[in-house]
């Protein structure tokens, strides 16, 4: 027992009785205990109001108090003090009553001893502190379970609703009675069959010791629809038994339009996309047919009569005309396959110096002396990589066809193949007009050129063209320029 002094409140009518107690409070260290005597409640409350006590020890046969009631005022004065029920043995019926109504323990007068008195009081006492703790625990928890934004439900391992948070309360706006001491899928919130299939299922094998989770449709009282991102998750004690289910959710209803949103937008650009697609196929198509009767024209005329030599110039830039007209058509359905995402990817064995040294010849042919490229290897000339070769094709004429496009005439392009750690580098670099800062972010966007190409002619789509088979290899493109002293770009596709 501590040293201090207990503080007992004895409100005892009978002098005979408090002779008693007070004779055993001697026998059980007297100097231990600090007692004040009342026989009527009213006097009792008075005292309450003024002085500190640890106990009541309480006769429910007051002058002005009689029974349970006596109990009900005193808690209500003092609601965290123990009372202990002092009784006769014909009222150990009340007293029992008087327990379960919330005092702590009761004593029988002719079969008191000093031991008993003093268990009973320091166990009343110490129930009293424990109880008193685990309310304000009750009370820290039910705070933040109410006041927590996330929708909170505890079940039973079996589903059984046993309470939900506030914020659950308001917001489907069902009466208590709808919800709790109900199995969580037979609530009226979840109206989808397929919501009530799964929550059936996840509180089974929560109950198991899974964590469940998942996105499910619920409702309002009023009706309204809105989405939850829910979880199931199970609470074990200090022996590992799964006690308690813990549901939490989250609503996602602006997600979920928002998805449903995006899909939409994405599907009309598809559809979009494939007619676009299907146009420049059937503009192709019409195109060509005009140009090869053009073209088999001007051949027809050139071996019919011997020409002159105007005419010979006149027949040539129709012929170039014709193949720059082709080319763009080429370019255009190109473009429009790797957008659609009509266009797989051809792995095949490429011989890459061979490979890079055939491009640079037919560009050397057919640009003449105008400009001069140099190409060069570093590492294993002999190097083999699995690449589509239509597609590196691509990347390569357009990056060399623009250098060469604005370099001045007689200038050097350098071309340059790396193959190291697996993958090829291919750098080509011009002495050109460089591309200005303000249109880099726009640079493979198809049809946009940049700002200082003047009346150098061009269609905007040989970089998009060069992205898109960059990007269909996986690989990478990079670009270093300065306006008015060069650019070069490097592209890196990794072997296969």
């Amino acid at each position: 027992m501590s040293d201090e002094a207990i503080a007992v409140l004895l409100v005892e009518d009978n002098l005979a009785d408090v002779a008693l107690l007070m004779e055993l409070l001697q026998d059980s260290e007297a100097e231990s205990w600090q007692v004040t005597h009342v026989k009527r409640l009213s006097l009792a409350l008075e005292h309450l109001h003024q002085t500190e006590f640890d106990v009541i020890l309480l006769d429910l046969s007051l002058p002005d108090s009689q029974g349970l009631d006596t109990v009900a005022r005193l808690q209500a004065t003092v609601p965290h003090l123990p009372i202990v029920v002092l009784t006769g043995l014909e009222d150990k019926t009340v007293a029992r009553q008087a327990v379960a109504q919330g005092a702590q323990d009761y004593l029988v007068k002719g079969q008191l001893s000093a031991e008993m008195l003093l268990k009973t009081v320091n166990y009343a006492i110490e129930r009293t502190h424990i109880l008193r703790r685990l309310q304000e625990s009750e009370h820290r928890f039910r705070a933040i379970f109410n006041q927590t934004f996330q929708f909170m439900g505890l079940l039973s391992p079996e589903g059984v609703v046993l309470d939900i948070n506030q914020v659950t309360r308001e917001v489907i706006d069902f009466p208590n009675e709808a919800i709790i001491n109900k199995l969580i899928w037979e609530a009226p919130c979840w109206q989808p069959e397929q919501s009530q299939s799964w929550l059936k299922q996840a509180v089974l094998r929560a109950a198991q010791g899974e964590v469940l989770r998942s996105e499910l449709q619920a409702c309002t009282a009023k009706g309204s629809l809105w989405w939850l991102d829910i979880s199931i998750k199970p609470l074990r004690n200090e022996n590992g038994s799964i006690t308690l289910l813990i549901v939490e959710g989250r609503e996602i209803s602006k997600l979920k339009r928002a998805e449903a949103e995006i899909r939409c937008s994405l599907e009309k650009e598809r559809e979009v996309n494939q007619m676009k697609n299907g146009f420049i196929s059937m503009l192709s198509h019409e195109f060509r047919n005009p140009i090869s009767s053009i073209s088999y024209a001007i051949d027809f005329l050139k071996d019919c009569d011997p020409i002159g030599k105007q005419k010979e110039q006149c027949f040539e830039q129709m012929g170039n005309s014709i193949d720059q007209a082709l080319h763009l058509l080429d370019e255009i359905l190109l473009l429009g396959r790797t957008e659609s995402g009509r266009i797989e990817v051809d792995y095949t064995v490429i011989q890459l110096k061979e490979f890079c040294s055939e491009i640079v010849q037919v560009f050397q042919l057919t640009q003449g002396k105008s400009h001069q490229i140099v190409f060069s290897i570093e590492g294993d000339d002999s190097t083999q990589a699995r690449m589509d070769g239509s597609l590196v094709k691509h990347i390569l004429d357009n990056l060399l066809s623009n250098s060469i496009k604005y370099s001045p005439k007689g200038s050097m392009i350098r071309f340059t193949l790396v193959c190291q750690d697996n993958q090829a580098k291919f750098c080509i670099q011009d002495r050109g007009i460089g591309i200005p800062a303000k249109d880099r972010s726009k640079l493979f966007e198809p049809f946009h050129r940049a700002g200082n190409v003047c009346n150098i002619q061009g269609t905007g789509l040989g970089l998009a063209i060069v992205k898109r088979c960059v990007d269909l290899q996986n690989g990478q493109i990079h670009v270093e320029s300065q306006e008015g002293t060069g650019t070069t770009f490097t592209v890196i596709l990794p072997f296969k």
